[in-house]
């Protein structure tokens, strides 16, 4: 057989794959709570695509960078009353809208979708887009609970924001081994090793 006719049923064979485990995502939306002293909530989601996937554009609110959002996840941050600017930082790789300027009323919730775009040009680079716009509660409840929340730990069941926490001293956060409880299991020589790491 002709190895382009290989190439082809791998790169279907891989297709198919990936999109069967990125449609197996369980979904893990949690509404966060309403908290007057924090502001609020502003959920930014962006739905599960195969296009652009590997990229994860940063969010900025108010001129700071605050988090990247990947395909299929979702974050919150609280935000105080008034009017806030919220985008995508553009970089040499992709391009951006312009930035959605939100005003927020107290005990609101509002919702951001990340979307995204490839444009195939011959003659150039392939053109590659992401932009942020609001959207109805209705649309996003349907649209978020597909994602996965991709925040900080323990943020969507406490509560928290993902406002930068003041320096409280040491803490064991950065010590900790990010792969504890995790296996791999290694196949040699006739034999499978179970090793943790």
């Amino acid at each position: 057989m002709d190895h382009s006719v290989h190439r082809h049923r791998f790169g279907f064979l891989f297709a198919a794959l990936l999109i069967t485990a990125c449609s197996n995502k369980e979904a893990t939306f949690v509404a966060a709570p309403q908290d007057v002293d924090k502001g609020s909530v502003v959920y930014i989601y962006r739905p599960s695509s195969a296009t652009n996937f590997m990229m994860s554009p940063k969010v900025v609110v108010d001129d700071h960078q605050r988090f990247g959002i990947s395909s299929g996840d979702y974050r919150y941050v609280h935000l105080t009353e008034g009017d806030h600017i919220i985008g995508l930082n553009p970089t040499d790789q992709y391009m951006t809208d312009a930035a959605v300027a939100l005003t927020v009323e107290a005990n609101k919730s509002y919702y951001l979708r990340v979307s995204t775009s490839l444009k195939f040009e011959p003659d150039k680079m392939n053109t590659r887009k992401f932009w942020i716009e609001e959207v109805t509660d209705d649309q996003a409840l349907d649209e978020i609970a597909e994602t996965e929340y991709s925040g900080p730990v323990g943020q969507a069941a406490a509560g928290q924001s993902d406002e930068p926490a003041a320096n409280k001293g040491f803490t064991i956060d950065k010590t900790q081994d990010p792969f504890s409880g995790k296996y791999w299991f290694f196949k040699g020589l006739g034999s499978t090793k179970k090793v943790s790491l």
